[in-house]
């Protein structure tokens, strides 16, 4: 339950079932969401995504999604 909370704090309540184990709930907007982590391993960094941080990221992967697609419009056009 976030009615009443700050942004950025804790949620009230029972919240073993809405974010996976370690990760903290929190509110924004009277809305609960899922604090996802983050760590670093060499130079890749990776970070969780999603509503329930269920998505995990690299560098290496967002350099590819945003890259391929422009090299792919430029040898279009």
């Amino acid at each position: 339950n976030c009615t009443g909370v700050e942004d950025f704090k804790d949620c009230l309540g029972n919240t073993e079932n809405f974010c996976p184990t370690g990760i903290s709930c929190q509110c924004k907007n009277e809305k609960p969401f899922c604090r996802c982590a983050y760590y670093r391993v060499g130079w890749q960094e990776y970070w969780y995504m999603g509503p329930k941080c269920n998505h995990l990221w690299n560098t290496l992967d967002f350099i590819l999604v945003a890259i391929l697609p422009a090299v792919g419009l430029v040898i279009i056009v």
